[in-house]
């Protein structure tokens, strides 16, 4: 971890003995708002969707009746996504009239400028057909060509490409659902690729992304929602722990769609979750949307329960904004863009705030602004009308003072960002404010997690970034130097129903990590160490010191693991560690025992033990400091701090770490400070 960057010039605004604060409060909304764009209202099936390169959207449906082997495959291509009648009109492929397979899936994609569609033959040896296109959808080959024949002329159980010139899909035998794939050389298609991996029971659609190196693949056996990666170069097939698990036969999912958002730099992944009733009583059949940063960890995402599907929903990123598209419906999110309905400076109007930051806890924002005239009114959003200044949007704060000689220019540093959860319009004779109460985004670690999940032998840098991405927490900053991340945790579980900060904290308190959000909404991770160096000397500053002296809890640690593996029945996996400084000065052996089923040796319980006895250390040291408000500091960060000489002062000094951080801004009152609660380091 590092101290803020700020310039040598608001460096020297700093340390002045006269300051001149500058603030900056923006409020932006960066929500995606899905809101009903088309009510084409078509019959439900198989579809996919996919851009061209001339932005036009080309989508390829598979008809459905009581003959499922001889249903047709019809394309549509849409060039202004708000003309409704474009998103009603559908055309017959040349050869797919009532001669393909409803129940196995179709597929489109882009591969640089070439359009190919994909189906499963009904009838005969059910080969897997393909058409192109090479201007952009508005014409098609006028026949199928033909990719392969899937292996004891299998059907096929869900198909998907990634625009890679590649066709992947599952195929069923009396073996089992296996994954396969063929990839176009130029004038033919491959051979049929088999993964490696276990069978499934059965298929329940496919889809896969191409990032460069490996197609990713997301794909359902109607329960369980697995993912696995191909890499053609080496053609190696690699597993991953399962996206969602099975509940029994309670929840059925099927139909994935993996997608990139341009907008926000997220994987999208939409899949249909339908129950029957059995589970909790209502009958539905809806797509949750999940996102990730490394395709790796998925959120648990959010339901679109305004759509209604069986067979998919298509996720598109458009320059302008995504789209979630089933059969019946389209939904539209604008893109994020500094425009009035989206963003809202209200530096001006900052009366006074207070914002608090804490380790394992989310940061708080009081803001009180100026309504006067009701100048903020027009900015409050409500439903399907929305504004700036609503639930979930974003509140970035920025401090700083006017630099140069005399102060001129005010020059600030972001240290914070807010999410709104509550909005107050206060009113008296004559005043008219606005007052948010905000926490840090942090707050989505205290969301239940509803589907229990276990993590057998994964390492524990791994796990923290699988929890914090199932509450929505994405590409967490983990310390590179510990070797503490790289231990393997041989059993861990994520239990339904309990909190994604209780699952956190557990894994957090196996090595001593701590965590906190910075100012740009990353999760930190830290290893404290003793040797960190200060980035900040504090001595004439000094508005307000505490220096704190507490008699050390614990100077004798024992902590005990897993017992090893045929051994005796007394053998035991344990370290002890002791400090003998702090047993001679307090002339007192106090002991802990700390047991960890999750410690497999004796060096990571050995580990562990020196990590608390070095928590203990530092609590023996408990000091305050109120100063003028640094934005340089974050939590964690490292000060040394100096009082002044006997008898003005008390001749204390001291190397310490920030745990706490309370910052008051009140300009009626001209106060601009910052209350540090500090521990030894």
């Amino acid at each position: 971890m590092m101290a803020r960057v700020v310039s040598p010039a608001l460096t020297a605004s700093i340390q002045a003995s006269t300051r001149v604060p500058a603030i900056a409060v923006s409020i932006e909304d960066h929500i995606l708002h899905y809101q009903s764009y088309q009510t084409p209202n078509a019959a439900d099936g198989w579809h996919d969707a996919c851009l061209a390169s001339d932005g036009s959207i080309v989508r390829v449906r598979l008809t459905r009746g009581s003959n499922m082997y001889a249903q047709s495959l019809q394309w549509q291509r849409i060039t202004d996504p708000s003309n409704a009648s474009q998103w009603t009109v559908w055309t017959t492929l040349g050869g797919a009239s009532t001669t393909c397979f409803g129940d196995g899936g179709c597929a489109i994609s882009n591969n640089n400028g070439v359009l190919r569609a994909f189906v499963q033959q009904g009838s005969g040896s059910g080969v897997l057909w393909t058409w192109s296109s090479s201007d952009n959808g508005q014409h098609w080959s006028a026949t199928p060509g033909t990719v392969l024949t899937p292996p004891s002329n299998a059907t096929l159980l869900g198909m998907g490409s990634a625009g890679n010139n590649d066709i992947f899909f599952l195929y069923q035998l009396s073996s089992g659902v296996l994954t396969g794939c063929s990839f176009f050389s130029g004038s033919s298609w491959s051979a049929l690729r088999t993964t490696t991996l276990s069978a499934l029971s059965y298929g329940a659609g496919l889809s896969a992304y191409w990032d460069g190196q490996s197609y990713w693949l997301v794909f359902s056996d109607g329960t369980t929602l697995y993912q696995s990666s191909y890499t053609p170069a080496t053609t190696n097939w690699q597993g991953y722990p399962v996206i969602v698990p099975a509940s029994g036969n309670a929840i059925l999912r099927r139909a994935p769609c993996l997608r990139y958002d341009t907008s926000t730099g997220r994987y999208n992944l939409t899949c249909i979750e339908a129950d029957s009733g059995s589970l909790t009583g209502a009958v539905y059949s809806y797509p949750r949307l999940r996102q990730s940063a490394d395709l790796k960890h998925w959120s648990q995402g959010s339901i679109l329960h305004s759509i209604s599907a069986q067979y998919g929903t298509c996720f598109l990123s458009l320059p302008t904004g995504n789209l979630l598209i089933s059969m019946s419906s389209i939904r539209r999110a604008e893109s994020y863009s500094q425009s009035s309905q989206r963003y809202q400076d209200c530096s001006a109007a900052v009366i006074s705030y207070r914002r608090e930051e804490q380790l394992g806890q989310p940061g708080t924002l009081e803001l009180e602004l100026d309504n006067n005239q009701g100048a903020l009114m027009a900015a409050l959003s409500q439903s399907g009308s929305t504004r700036p200044i609503g639930p979930n949007c974003s509140v970035v704060v920025r401090e700083g003072y006017h630099t140069g000689n005399p102060p001129g220019v005010g020059e600030t540093v972001r240290v914070g960002t807010y999410r709104i959860e509550s909005i107050e319009l206060r009113r008296t004779a004559g005043t008219s404010r606005l007052r948010l109460l905000c926490r840090d985004l942090t707050r989505q670690l205290d969301l239940i997690n509803r589907f229990q999940l276990t993590y057998v032998g994964q390492t524990l840098g791994w796990l923290l970034s699988e929890v914090c991405a199932r509450a929505g927490l994405f590409a967490p900053v983990l310390p590179g130097a510990s070797s503490q991340i790289s231990q393997s945790v041989p059993f861990f579980v994520l239990p339904a129903g309990s909190s994604y900060r209780t699952a956190l904290n557990e894994l957090c308190q196996l090595y001593e990590l701590q965590y906190f959000l910075d100012q740009d909404e990353v999760l930190q991770f830290c290893d404290l160490s003793s040797t960190s160096a200060a980035s900040w000397s504090y001595r004439s500053e000094l508005e307000l010191l505490t220096f704190g002296q507490h008699e050390q809890m614990s100077n004798h640690i024992i902590v005990t693991g897993k017992p090893p593996v045929s051994a005796t029945a007394t053998a035991l996996t344990t370290a002890e560690v002791y400090d003998d400084v702090q047993m001679q000065w307090s002339g007192q052996e106090r002991v802990m025992q700390h047991v960890d089923q999750k410690l497999l040796t004796a060096a990571q319980c050995a580990s562990k033990a020196a990590f608390l006895l070095a928590r203990q250390q530092r609590a023996q040291s408990q000091h305050q400091i109120r100063v003028p408000q640094n934005p340089q500091h974050q939590l964690l960060d490292v000060l040394t701090i100096a009082d002044q000489p006997i008898p003005t002062g008390t001749g204390q000094s001291s190397t310490v770490r920030i745990m706490r951080n309370r910052v008051v801004y009140d300009a009626p009152h001209a106060e601009f400070s910052a209350s540090l609660e500090l521990q030894g380091v």
